[in-house]
């Protein structure tokens, strides 16, 4: 079963999660971000990274400097569609490495929409939450400011809430949040 988490950057879907997986430890969460950032290690990435971003993306032992590389992208959505294309081979090639490793697998990711796994998912979960709430979790997660955190805001999709099975709403303390989780892997997962 193909579970994917969507939602916008500090809504919730990383604690989603593993809430489900604390329901059952045989679940496989792929956190597709992390992914996204072991490719930037990848030679022909960095050889592409390069044509298209020059050298101002490197640190001087030629690692990519994401946080110079996310300054342009998020940005410039031209450079942030230049930047998914140059990745995506050396994701999916991980990503479907990982599949069927597990009965259960979540699919972790803000862009799971844009991506050929989205329409393999047997359940679509959009987590929500308000822009006060993700701008404070992100701030303090990734120790930004609020304009830099806006700027990732400006960027983000917006999701057709139609295209999910279930939306939670994350805007309420970790009991509720536990709950509405604990109602799908009761209605959708156990019953399967």
């Amino acid at each position: 079963m193909l579970i994917g988490v969507v939602g916008k950057s500090g809504s919730g879907k990383s604690t989603i999660s593993r809430i489900f997986k604390s329901y059952d430890q045989s679940i496989q969460i792929i956190e597709v971000d992390k992914i996204g950032h072991e490719s930037h290690k990848d030679t022909f990435v960095k050889k592409e990274l390069l044509n298209v971003f020059k050298e101002e993306i490197f640190n001087q032992d030629f690692s990519v400097n994401r946080k110079k590389l996310s300054s342009i992208v998020f940005n410039d959505k031209e450079k942030m569609n230049k930047l998914c294309n140059i990745t995506l081979e050396f994701m999916e090639k991980k990503i479907d490495s990982l599949l069927n490793k597990s009965d259960i697998t979540i699919l972790d990711y803000a862009l799971l929409t844009k991506l050929k796994y989205f329409k393999m998912c047997d359940i679509k979960i959009l987590v929500v939450s308000s822009y006060d709430i993700r701008s404070s979790r992100v701030r303090k997660r990734d120790n930004i400011t609020t304009k830099k955190y806006d700027e990732i805001e400006a960027n983000s999709l917006e999701y057709m809430v139609e295209d999910f099975d279930y939306i939670i709403d994350n805007n309420h303390d970790i009991n509720k949040l536990r709950k509405a989780v604990s109602e799908i892997y009761e209605k959708s997962i156990v019953s399967r």
